[in-house]
């Protein structure tokens, strides 16, 4: 055969082979919509099953075209939101149409239960609390913990201060630790994420504690996640328990936030807009007390008439009654933000832009919080096996919180307002100048203008995903990723204290400037594989081994200036000078590994093991192992009419909290004696053999899904046991040292949560209402203590008191023996009473700081294009010391203070003043509340509007909103959420709320617009 006949011959049976191929093969055109709605979703996946290589996406009008075998196959359709579908195509079917229904009760989302794999909730062995996006942005809030308030069960959120830029702390399942850490580890995008709280250095000035430049827990800080823009977070995950929380070992004992931000889609480019104006008014007040007469306001404020009679001539004026609480905390701002993002992409390049800008002005003048973000999250497909996603967000945050909280130097401004007379005006007069405060050391008009508490802050968070799938052959599919990001901030802090305002002669050192700086660098990596190995269409085993690596490194310097030369406003100026500095730096290191087992989709059993060693452990080479293990099983249709699933589910773990950095060392202080220069020892020595505490948790609960997938009810139960607890013992004075930090003391915590996820109606006439319902109690007891029992500050003023056998929230405080040889209610140690007589003071038992119990309730009624949503936040007990009040009747200046008292030769305010001290619970109140949290009414603008008005808006969205508009509580002493004074900076707190700035109620007006 010619060289000729044989490229004929060749070329007729390629010619053949295709068009044999085309007559096997078909083009089947299709579309996929929402059930519901009817619009388009695009960016849908169409594939072929058991072949994904072959596939599709549906285009912007929801279309597609797919080319398919003449044979009958499955087709899978997944679409984020929307349970996944399977279809049959038949060998002759050649048009499309499909209809997915909202995953509304989401049980098919998949939650995280390793380093790198996840399990749909459907099948979660775990009460794990997950807050979408949506869910997240019904209100506008200046930390995504505000926005968390309400809707997680479990989750005691409360503030330190009202002021502009957030300070909040959150607790998970109660109290985990006496001495240690017991925030949660914050982790976005798989970056472990600093939420430090730097204090900005105001206690010199106030003197609130000591002589240290700064101290942080009397400060009332910002935490950093505050940072974060919430507009850019697709939804958060929140490991409640060491049952969860295990994958993540020794610094997980507070919980997990896992926050996942927002990517692009396939499909067309997308543009969303929200722009709105806010502003805030004063939540509440205390009030003060009216004066009828200048002989009644000489009897209070100058019963020698050492100020004189030419000044109360013109002091006093009858027809002055001044509300200092609506004057200083009466600001009206107008406050904006507006947020901006662009998505889209092809099948292999995904991204997602968004800005923010954002301005909260306070209802105090001159304090204001200012926000700015940039966020980029490029996602890239490399082939079918490596894809890479990565992301970065620059962040510049500024404020200024003004001069709040506890005092000791009488310069506080909301200190002073309780000493405040209503009729002496204090306001600044026409030639600029203040007049003098007679009565107190400063004006706080005076204050508000002249001082400046400043901060700035640059932040950077950089993550990356690099997945690879290794392998995928016959049953076993081999997936390799590795992750790690780095999170740095630098944060500046400014105070200036002018040497012209009233308050700072008084120590002889007029004038006062402090400089902060602290820079914080965090960074890890974790390189993981995963196998997922399928030999049997009932049997899925996906087995995962890891390691993590993680530096933290936090610098602090501080430098105060005083006696300030020429007015200047820096530290240099100052002719006395000090300066702090801190340095922290901490390694370390984990092993993952864990398997899970799901058979006929619906058992599961999982198995794993964390081991972790750290630089702030005794021994820096020994790994600690924390192993967890779950199991869940789906009854599915349980022939109980109202029900469709009912899943049984149990997980037991543990999670460690690591020691704070340097309890391991004894520190060695600087001095000079006589010139010469030195070391001294510390008073607490440092405790080699320290080591993480460790928390045990038993985890059970069963869930219901009912009504034919309209409602879910998650039920569960918890004990946590925490071993080798850092307590603080005292030594013998020949040891040479005073204390020592160690691991000696056990608490166990029970509790019970319940949340309820229901859609009643949905689309009926045009009517879509769904509802939220979650509760939580928690109770913890201390079941060893190797030390006397101990109280955080003294029982005066109210203490946590730290025993064996009792609440690890217990308050203990003063009451009076009122029948000699008795004791009062609650005595600490009932024995001394028989030798005590009336009058005498006795210790007692007030109540308990922790709450009886937590729940929300949100709901959500859509009409037509109208909307209302609504969420209300409830505590049920919990005791919190009201300290304003207080000062407000010390300067007998408090609303009701010439009321009658039990004591009829005395009125009211003056029996308070005289018997708090031997009756601490006076001002110890509930505080119980129902709190109206969040607000919404909502108008979905016709698409012919947007079209014409919009440029091309298909979207839009006019909301009227408000946060904290309402609060129904006994308590008095300003915002039952506060606790903003003293007590451990993180894990135990004095349950007080002193001089704090004020909570507002907040009002938005936001327009969203996609394009």
């Amino acid at each position: 055969m010619t060289r000729f006949s044989c490229w004929l011959v060749a070329s007729l049976l390629v010619c053949v082979s295709a068009l044999t191929a085309h007559a096997q093969s078909r083009t089947v055109q299709g579309s996929v919509h929402d059930a519901d709605t009817g619009e388009p979703l695009v960016g849908a996946q169409i594939a072929v099953k058991g072949n994904p290589t072959v596939g599709t996406l549906a285009r912007d009008d929801g279309n597609f075209s797919l080319t398919l075998p003449m044979q009958d196959v499955i087709l899978v359709v997944k679409r984020l939101g929307y349970p996944q579908r399977e279809l049959a195509v038949t060998s002759g079917l050649t048009t499309l149409t499909i209809v997915m229904h909202k995953d509304v009760l989401k049980l098919d989302q998949i939650v995280v239960t390793g380093q790198a794999s996840g399990i749909s909730r459907r099948n979660l062995a775990n009460s794990v609390a997950t807050v979408d996006a949506e869910q997240l942005t019904k209100v506008p809030a200046v930390s995504i913990e505000n926005a968390l308030q309400g809707k997680v069960a479990g989750a005691q959120i409360q503030q330190n201060t009202g002021a502009p830029g957030g300070g909040n702390r959150i607790r998970l399942r109660g109290t985990s630790s006496i001495l240690g850490n017991a925030t949660p580890l914050y982790v976005v995008d798989g970056v472990i994420t600093s939420d430090v709280a730097i204090a900005p250095g105001i206690n010199r000035v106030t003197k609130a504690s000591g002589t240290a430049i700064s101290v942080a827990n009397q400060e009332s800080p910002i935490n950093r996640i505050a940072d974060l823009n919430p507009d850019d977070i697709e939804d958060i995950e929140v490991l409640k328990g060491a049952a969860a929380a295990a994958i993540y070992g020794s610094k997980a004992s507070g919980g997990v936030i896992m926050i996942t931000t927002k990517r692009g889609h396939a499909g067309r480019t997308e543009f969303a807009l929200r722009s709105g104006l806010g502003t805030a008014r004063l939540a509440s007040k205390e009030g003060s007390r009216v004066f009828p007469s200048l002989a009644a306001a000489k009897t209070v404020f100058d019963p020698n008439n050492t100020l004189g009679d030419a000044f109360w001539s013109t002091a006093y004026n009858p027809n002055n009654n001044f509300s200092y609480e609506d004057l200083i905390f009466g600001e009206k701002p107008l406050n904006y933000e507006t947020a901006l993002n662009v998505s889209g992409g092809s099948e292999n390049t995904r991204y997602f832009v968004s800005t923010l800008l954002k301005r909260d002005d306070g209802i105090v003048k001159n304090t204001f919080a200012d926000k700015k973000s940039l966020r980029l999250n490029l996602d890239q497909n490399f082939g079918s096996r490596v894809s890479l996603d990565a992301g970065t967000e620059v962040m510049r945050t500024s404020g200024d919180r003004g001069l709040f909280g506890n005092d000791n130097a009488g310069n506080s401004i909301y200190y002073t307002i309780t000493k405040m007379p209503s009729f002496f005006d204090f306001r600044q007069r026409s030639d600029g100048t203040y007049p003098l405060n007679p009565f107190y050391p400063s004006n706080p008009y005076q204050t508000i203008d002249l001082f400046k508490n400043r901060e700035l802050v640059w932040r950077i968070v950089n993550s990356g995903r690099l997945n690879v799938n290794a392998l995928q052959k016959g049953a076993h599919e081999v997936r390799l990723s590795a992750v790690g990001g780095v999170d740095v901030f630098t944060q500046r802090n400014d105070v200036y204290s002018p040497p012209e305002l009233q308050f700072e002669p008084n120590d002889g050192l007029p004038g006062t400037a402090v400089s902060s700086y602290g820079q914080n660098l965090q960074y890890n990596l974790n390189l993981n594989g995963v196998d997922v190995y399928t030999p049997k269409s009932w049997l899925s085993l996906t087995s995962q081994l890891g390691t993590q690596y993680e530096v933290r490194d936090l610098d602090q310097t501080r430098t105060v200036g005083q006696n300030l030369l020429g007015g200047l406003a820096e530290p240099s100026a100052g002719t006395v000078r000090d300066l702090e500095n801190n340095k922290m730096h901490v390694e370390d290191f984990g092993v993952f590994v864990q398997s899970e087992a799901l058979m006929w989709e619906r058992f599961l059993l999982t198995a794993g093991m964390r081991a972790d060693r750290s630089s702030n452990n005794g021994d820096v080479a020994k790994f600690y192992y924390f192993p967890k293990f779950a199991t869940s099983y789906r009854l599915a249709q349980p022939h109980i009419a109202f029900l469709d699933e009912v899943k049984l589910r149990a997980a037991y773990g543990e999670t460690g909290n690591q020691p704070q950095y340097g309890q391991k060392f004894t520190a060695l202080n600087s001095s000079s004696i006589a010139g010469i220069g030195g070391f001294t020892l510390a008073g607490t020595r440092g405790f080699s053999d320290i080591r993480p505490e460790r928390q045990r948790e038993l985890e059970g609960g069963a869930d219901f899904a009912m009504f034919t997938n309209r409602a879910q009810l998650e039920l569960t139960g918890f004990e946590r046991n925490i071993s080798d607890l850092l307590i603080q013992r005292t030594l013998a004075p020949t040891s040479g040292f005073s204390s020592e930090v160690y691991n000696g003391a056990s608490m166990r915590v029970r509790g019970f949560e319940a949340v309820l996820n229901a859609f009643p109606v949905q689309n009926t006439r045009g009517v879509t209402w769904n509802t939220r319902v979650n509760f939580a109690m928690n109770r913890a007891v201390i079941t060893k203590l190797p030390v006397a029992p101990f109280l955080f500050s003294t029982a005066q003023v109210g203490a946590i008191q730290i025993k064996e056998g009792q609440s690890a929230t217990q308050l203990v405080g003063n009451d009076t023996v009122a029948v000699a040889g008795t004791c009062p209610a609650h005595p600490v140690d009932p024995t001394v009473c028989a030798t005590r007589k009336v009058g005498d003071v006795v210790p007692v038992y007030m109540g308990d700081g922790n709450p009886d119990y937590t729940a929300g309730l949100g709901n959500e009624i859509r009409w037509s294009r109208l909307s209302l949503y609504g969420l209300f936040d409830r505590q049920k007990g919990g005791m919190l010391a009201a300290g304003t009040w207080r000062h407000f009747d010390l300067g007998q200046n408090s609303r009701d203070y010439d009321a009658p008292s039990p004591d009829p030769t005395k009125t009211l305010g003056k029996w308070r003043t005289d018997t708090y001290l031997r009756l601490t619970r006076i001002y110890y109140q509930d505080v119980s509340y129902w709190k109206l949290r969040e607000l919404t009414l909502g108008y979905d603008i016709p698409e012919r509007f947007t079209n014409r008005f919009l440029a091309g808006g298909h979207d839009a969205k006019l909301t009227f909103s408000g946060r904290n508009l309402k609060t129904w509580t006994n308590f008095r002493g300003g915002d039952p959420d506060f606790q903003n004074f003293g007590g451990t900076p993180d894990a135990l707190q004095r349950n007080r709320e002193l001089g704090a700035y004020p909570a507002s109620k907040q009002y938005f007006v936001n327009l969203q617009v996609r394009f």
